[in-house]
């Protein structure tokens, strides 16, 4: 996956995320230093939707996601998989850059990945500490993730927490997360 990173002006400090650490950084904010925005209509016009619909969340289209997922037979080295992301997540922060590069394309799109997710952890309030494990589960497992899919990461300033999610084609993948609208992506994987 191509990472692009954002960095957010608030107030006199610039916030940056640090892809080897996975935390933000702050520093002081330096107008001379600026870094450019990115034109994905111009880079990647398919995926350009996404950061429109992160920006102004009202340009968002709903779309009706099945529960055909349930009816779906997905070998067990696939929720191993969901529970290697999401302990590599919390223990191994590095690692997860290597596993972020595979492209499994098991399910039709990202909303059925998010909700095979959910089958293998079906507690919602364990959830919300899940975000970045879920995101990259749903990038490296949804056949159309790689031509229409951004996975973001984004923060909530001025408290500096964090949030991983996914869009794909103008929609958010998962149905269960309405806090992604919150938060101001730091980060762009494409």
């Amino acid at each position: 996956m191509k990472v692009i990173n954002q960095p957010i002006r608030f107030y006199n400090q610039e916030f940056v995320f640090n892809n080897l650490l996975g935390c933000l950084i702050s520093r002081d904010y330096n107008p001379y230093t600026e870094v450019p925005c990115v034109d994905l209509q111009a880079t990647h016009p398919s995926k350009s939707i996404n950061l429109e619909v992160v920006n102004d969340p009202f340009k968002m289209k709903r779309r009706a996601r099945s529960n055909e997922w349930k009816a779906l037979k997905h070998p067990k080295m696939t929720a191993f998989y969901a529970r290697l992301l999401t302990w590599t997540s919390t223990h191994c922060y590095l690692f997860i850059h290597l596993l972020a590069k595979l492209k499994l394309n098991l399910f039709a799109d990202a909303g059925d990945a998010a909700m095979f997710y959910y089958n293998v952890y079906p507690d919602m309030r364990r959830q919300h500490t899940l975000c970045l494990p879920r995101a990259l589960f749903i990038a490296t497992t949804s056949k159309r993730f790689k031509k229409h899919g951004t996975l973001f990461i984004g923060t909530f300033l001025p408290t500096v927490r964090m949030h991983a999610w996914v869009m794909e084609d103008g929609m958010q993948a998962d149905r269960y997360d309405n806090q992604w609208i919150y938060y101001r992506p730091v980060q762009m994987m494409l």
